[in-house]
This record gives C-alpha cells, structure tokens and sequence, in this order.
C-alpha cells in the first residue's frame, strides 16, 4: 500500500522528533509561556482593532451622510440657478404686430 521509502522517511521524521522532544522541563515551559503570550498578544491586537472599528464606523459613516447632504444641496442650488439663468434668457416675450404680411407667406 504505501512506499517502502515512505515508510523510511516517516520512521527518520519520528526519530528526530523523539530527539527533539527530549527537552528539559523547563524548556518546555518556557516554550508554552513564550506561545501563550503570543497567543495573548493576539488576541489583545483583534479586540483593539474590533473596539476600534466600532468607535470610527460610526463616525466614518456620519461624516460621509454630512458630505452627501452637502453635495445634494449644492447640486439642488446648481440647478435652481441654471433654471433661473434658462427662464432670463428665454422667458422673455417680445409682443408685437406683423405690419407686412406678404413677406412672411410663402411663394
């Protein structure tokens, strides 16, 4: 079923890691404390960034609704004066009376 050879490398990967797993207790313990710091330094690192991003989303999100506001009354104020601008120029009404006919029927 499996390769001979393979059965060779995975009893060598066992000797080494009897080897090496005949440490000192304390080196072991020194080993746990050095990961569970690191595990706890983690840990610190996701909760500030978690606490973090409740505080500024909010904030984020006010300054952003504030900006839209903003950019909708301007835009509103644009068109109002485009409209004003559009109703001078062609709101105007010239009355007057067509004194020759002729000129204006066709040939």
């Amino acid at each position: 079923m499996f390769d001979p050879s393979f059965r060779q490398q995975a009893s060598a990967w066992q000797r080494q890691f009897q080897l090496r797993n005949q440490g000192s207790f304390l080196q072991r313990l020194l080993a746990w404390l050095v990961l569970g710091v690191m595990l706890l330094v983690g840990a610190f690192f996701l909760l500030f960034a978690l606490l973090l991003s409740w505080i500024l989303i909010p904030i984020l999100l006010y300054r952003h609704r504030q900006r839209m506001r903003q950019f909708r009354a301007q835009a509103e104020r644009y068109q109002q004066q485009q409209y004003s601008d559009n109703r001078s120029a062609h709101g105007n009404v010239i009355e007057g009376e067509v004194l020759r006919k002729d000129e204006s029927e066709p040939r």
